[in-house]
């Protein structure tokens, strides 16, 4: 029963733990390093909206947090299970699947919806940004392209 709980509360600190993993890609979110820098605003108008998907760890081995404590919580679990020389092969089949599901656990925490915005500035030239996809902008709305002094660029309504 013990060894239940001991896997429990890792498993629950593991989904706190990847859960604040997912880079933030909203339009309305600044980095406070920006606050004060002038940044580039352009007019346009959007010409196409798509949905993407967004994914901070694209490989499995990008996700090395999910994969250790997967690896440990598993190992844990096999250990519980087998004895004698069986407990020595659950806990490593265990560790090995934990670790592959952490992995796998933590890229899907780290991945959002997001929207690829191609927008045509009033000087003609076409530009493509990808963001949130809260306050979605549509085909044909007029708008503000803003780009910072590190290249991060966002779409928002005029």
């Amino acid at each position: 029963m013990k060894k239940i709980l001991f896997l429990s509360v890792i498993l629950c600190g593991l989904g706190i733990l990847v859960s604040g993993c997912a880079r933030q890609i909203s339009s309305s979110v600044y980095d406070a390093k920006t606050l004060g820098a002038a940044n580039e605003t352009f007019e346009c108008v959007v010409v196409k909206v798509r949905k993407v998907m967004v994914e901070e760890g694209e490989r499995l081995e990008d996700n090395k947090t999910g994969a250790v404590v997967g690896a440990v919580a598993g190992g844990a679990l096999g250990n519980a299970i087998g004895g004698g020389r069986g407990r020595v092969i659950s806990t490593a089949g265990g560790a090995l699947l934990g670790g592959i599901g952490g992995a796998f656990a933590e890229k899907a925490l780290k991945s959002q919806e997001g929207l690829e915005y191609l927008v045509r500035l009033n000087s003609g030239a076409m530009r493509t940004v990808v963001q949130s996809a809260e306050n979605p902008l549509y085909p044909g709305q007029a708008g503000y392209l803003i780009i910072d002094n590190r290249g991060r660029s966002r779409v928002i309504p005029k």
